[in-house]
């Protein structure tokens, strides 16, 4: 495939941190681009095509970590996303949830390249658990981007947790995460990038995803040594990520993508194959394999699996198709030496909570209520002034007349409404009430 019908859109300072990873990885050229609501997280970025998101909304301050404003932000500068996404097959959204950038506009920017007829895979991390508001922005983010976009790959900032111990930095765990996600990244990439020796088409990756939201899931090992192909096998069947192998247990279609040096043997590609196909003989496999001169010595695997929608079972966020802890490296290095290879275990994991059904009303399909004029806001404080107090009391006070508050940085937003009401409006003006 081109590599130009392959694009890669980072949004906020944390998906820019995931794809400058990719990019170190990868040594031909990647169509990136850093969409972000702060000029300073531009300024320092280390990709070189830069979208600002709503300066008309934020005036240069930001989303703050609200993802309302991460979200008006977006759609107030959508013709930027769409121009950059305009004639791509394929979109990479890569983001860090739970703040206001990422988790407001990601799911904007999901459904504007969706809209533009490519397939979109969302890459993200998510919270740790004492990030408790944060972590509620990034669930709602989730639910957002499982309907805007094709799939979803994320993994959550506390499974990485515990893969550490207690003492080590945070910075530490985070570049961790952004290894791990930007590894199973090339693995995808690498599945239409790289020159066959079995090839793949996009054709398939599109069957495998489009349109199937949460119901995919996605892994990547990589393994050496003299059974390595027994040992990526194994780390697949086992890959918490892959629900411990439940994913591929219940999957309907199973993709493979094993890329090895000029060492790689035909035989390697048949038995990790045929191992897998004897965990989910009812599933339809697709095999590609690619050979890469600087892989000599190393097999790289990446698998994506999807399943019927009546299987699809409501799931813990980041857990995969279903439940499973991560396993120490300590417990990889282990079933590595029953195996009889060396293997380094990296993936991601796929979001799929179910969501809640709900029916929500398009704002943008309610009519708005009418403007107040100055007079008939006058005519109804009068009315309330003519009325007689409930208590019989005589006395009365000077009538407190205020005027609709400027409304800042907002002045240039969509107004808030719901079920036809203007909510900017104060509620003592909407209901007619006299302040004394």
């Amino acid at each position: 495939m081109n590599d130009a019908a392959i694009r890669f859109l980072a949004v906020g300072h944390a998906g820019a941190r995931i794809l400058d990873a990719l990019r170190r990885r990868s040594p031909g050229a990647l169509e990136c681009a850093h969409a972000d609501t702060s000029p300073e997280s531009l300024r320092t970025s280390p990709i070189d095509r830069r979208l600002t998101l709503g300066l008309s909304v934020s005036h240069g301050l930001g989303a703050g970590g609200d993802p309302d404003i991460g979200r008006l932000s977006a759609e107030a500068d959508l013709a930027s996303i769409r121009e950059f996404t305009q004639g791509a097959r394929m979109v990479f959204v890569v983001a860090g949830l739970g703040g206001g950038t990422g988790s407001g506009a990601a799911p904007v920017v999901a459904r504007a390249a969706r809209e533009s007829g490519a397939l979109v895979l969302v890459i993200a991390t998510t919270p740790f658990e004492f990030e408790r508001r944060r972590v509620q922005f990034a669930q709602e983010s989730l639910e957002r981007l499982r309907n805007a976009a094709d799939a979803v790959l994320a993994i959550s900032n506390q499974r990485v947790r515990r893969m550490h111990d207690d003492r080590t930095h945070p910075h530490e765990l985070y570049q961790f995460a952004n290894e791990l996600l930007a590894q199973t990244l090339q693995g995808l990439w690498r599945l239409l990038d790289s020159p066959g020796l079995i090839p793949i088409e996009f054709a398939h990756i599109e069957r495998l995803l489009r349109g199937r939201h949460a119901e995919s899931a996605f892994a990547a090992v990589q393994a050496t040594g003299g059974n390595r192909a027994h040992a990526a096998a194994e780390q697949l069947l086992t890959h918490p990520f892959l629900d411990t192998g439940a994913a591929l247990a219940s999957a309907r279609e199973v993709l493979i993508g094993v890329a090895g040096g000029d060492d790689l043997q035909i035989g390697e590609v048949e038995h990790l194959v045929e191992t897998l196909q004897a965990r989910c003989p009812s599933a339809d496999f697709v095999v590609g394999a690619s050979i890469d001169p600087s892989l000599t010595g190393h097999l790289h695997v990446t698998a994506i699996t999807t399943r019927a929608p009546a299987q699809a079972a409501a799931a813990r966020v980041g857990s995969g198709f279903g439940g499973g802890e991560v396993p120490t490296p300590q417990a990889a290095k282990v079933r590595s030496a029953e195996s009889g290879g060396t293997t380094a275990p990296f993936g991601g994991e796929d979001f799929l909570q179910a969501p809640e059904q709900r029916t929500v009303a398009d704002p943008r399909l309610i009519p708005p209520p009418p403007e107040l004029s100055m007079e008939q806001r006058q005519r109804i404080l009068s009315r309330q002034r003519s009325r007689p107090s409930s208590r019989g009391r005589t006395d009365s006070q000077m009538v407190m007349n205020f005027d609709i508050a400027q409304r800042g940085r907002f002045d240039n937003t969509e107004r808030n409404r719901h079920k036809g009401v203007d909510l900017d409006v104060p509620t003592y003006l909407r209901l007619g009430i006299v302040l004394n």
